[in-house]
């Protein structure tokens, strides 16, 4: 399989109600800048504390998972089902307010910064990083593919890291629950240089 790296989406999740501080910034920020931010957190509290201060990144010169913006290869992530269960704090059901932030892979290795590809959740301790790009290649594609992933939650949570910032005007498309939501986040972009498109991807949900 070639896998060609401006083919390869990409996909952030984050609160529709994050998305003034984005545009303001002109950019996502790593959760290391974020944390010291009053942002609506979206995932377990513990594993952001882990990628932050525990489980480094060797081939980016040993910088801690929490440096990085965090990207997965797919919609629809084991991370969505979790945080839709309530099992992070937010309440069962509220996947409708999450947006996916859409870019790719070539996009993001153009922007010069240091990134990393991760085989499974960065957030694990066994996880394996490289930042070459035939590292692609060894991913899970079918478990990241997959809408059962039952016993391969970990390999279809493999991620693309970017270092500390990723900008606004690398997002191609925001991914939206439904069709509130999704003029919710067009009047907010209305005014922005930038506007990926907006659309509604009710499969890309539980």
């Amino acid at each position: 399989m070639v896998l060609r790296p401006a083919q390869i989406l990409i996909y952030h999740i984050t609160d529709v109600e994050n998305l003034p501080t984005i545009f303001n910034d002109g950019g996502l920020h790593s959760d290391a800048v974020m944390a010291q931010r009053n942002s609506t957190v979206i995932g377990y509290a513990h594993i952001k504390e882990r990628r932050l201060k525990e489980i480094r990144v060797p081939c980016c010169n040993d910088r801690f998972v929490g440096e990085f913006v965090p990207f997965y290869f797919c919609p629809r992530s084991p991370m969505l089902y979790t945080i839709n269960q309530g099992n992070t704090g937010r309440p069962a059901g509220c996947q409708d307010t999450i947006v996916h932030l859409v870019s790719n892979v070539g996009t993001a290795v153009g922007l010069g910064r240091a990134w990393a590809i991760s085989d499974g959740n960065a957030g694990a301790y066994h996880t394996d990083f490289d930042s070459e790009l035939n590292a692609l290649s060894g991913l899970d594609w079918p478990a990241i593919r997959a809408r059962d992933w039952r016993g391969r939650t970990h390999q279809k949570s493999a991620e693309f890291l970017v270092a500390d910032f990723f900008p606004w005007n690398g997002i191609q498309e925001i991914g939206c629950h439904n069709s509130s939501v999704a003029q919710r986040v067009k009047a907010l972009i209305q005014n922005h240089s930038h506007q990926p498109s907006v659309d509604v991807q009710s499969t890309w949900y539980y």
